[in-house]
This record gives C-alpha cells, structure tokens and sequence, in this order.
C-alpha cells in the first residue's frame, strides 16, 4: 500500500525541490519516470534493473515528445481546416491539451505495460481515466480560482497535476492487489 503512494509523494516532494518551472518542465517525464520505476522496481520484467529504469525514462520522454510534435501538428491543421474566432480558440487549446494528455497517459501505459508486471490491464485504464478526471476537475478548479495556481501558468500546472495523478495511477495499476486487500479491511 506504501508503494501506491509514495510515487506521487515522491513527485511532489520533488517539484517542491525544484527553484522554477521552467526548470522542471524539462526535467517532468524523468521525473515521473524515476518516480515509478524506482518505486515499482520489483515489478520489473526486465532482470538487469537499472536498465528497465533507463528504458522506463525513454519511454516517458519519446511519449513526452512525440505527443509535443503530433499535437503542435494537430494544432496547425486545426487553423488551416477551420477559421476559428477568438472565443474558439481557448476552447481549442483546452481539448488539444487535454486530447494530448489523455492519449499520452495512455500510450505511456501501454510502452510500460511491456517493461513492468501488471495484472489487470482493464482496472489499469480505468484507474488511468478516472486520474484523467480528477486532473481536468482540478485544472477547472485552477482556472476559476487564480488563488490556486500559486503563481504557476496554467500549461505548466497541467503538467504537473497530471505527472502527480498520473503516477498515482500508474502506482495504483502496479499494484492492484495490495491496494484491494487494503480495501478490503
């Protein structure tokens, strides 16, 4: 049960450590890589360790950076198809971000469902949806109640909701079944 929340303490913990975003905007899918890895690290598949780890850091970043590339291109054919006026073009940036992320949430798993052991792979991608969720509500939640943002832009504070949500779902995917017997008691 430690396990399913000390990754996205961990996360946490580090992003504090972190002096600026901008910063740590580079430095997010190591970060939520290591962050599960290094926890579930007995879940590996791979038997050398700290190469499962390594590839688990690549994995985060291909995804990281390819769904950058595929979702600036979207981007772009979006204002080529369409003449989109100023009140539809914050509603766009909204669903091509929370597209991104939710595909990338995904897609992540599916790359990490072939490095670490994981049981139920159904539980898995509705433990990741229900995360997803929970970061669009918080990020509705930012946007009404500036307060909240800590000073942090809103892209920026999207990224790291969704490395905090998405590595608890992640923890909470790898390790179903103490989390169930937990739940059981």
């Amino acid at each position: 049960m430690l396990r399913t929340f000390l990754s996205p303490l961990l996360v946490v913990i580090t992003v504090l450590l972190i002096p600026s975003i901008e910063k740590a905007l580079m430095f997010l899918p190591l970060i939520f890589a290591l962050s599960v890895g290094l926890v579930n690290f007995k879940r590996l598949k791979v038997n050398n360790k700290p190469f499962g780890i390594f590839l688990s850091v690549v994995q985060s970043y291909a995804v990281f950076i390819g769904l950058g590339v595929v979702t600036y291109f979207f981007d772009e054919l979006l204002q080529d198809i369409t003449i989109v006026n100023q009140g539809d073009s914050a509603f766009k940036g909204i669903a091509l971000v929370t597209l991104g992320g939710f595909l990338a949430a995904h897609m992540l798993f599916y790359f990490f469902s072939f490095l670490f052991r994981i049981d139920n792979k159904r539980f898995s991608y509705l433990i990741i949806t229900i995360c997803y969720a929970v970061i669009v509500l918080v990020m509705q939640v930012f946007s009404k109640n500036e307060f909240l943002q800590f000073g942090v832009e809103k892209f920026a504070s999207f990224l790291i909701s969704w490395i905090i949500f998405m590595s608890l779902a992640f923890s909470l995917s790898m390790n179903r079944a103490s989390f169930m017997r937990t739940l059981e008691k």
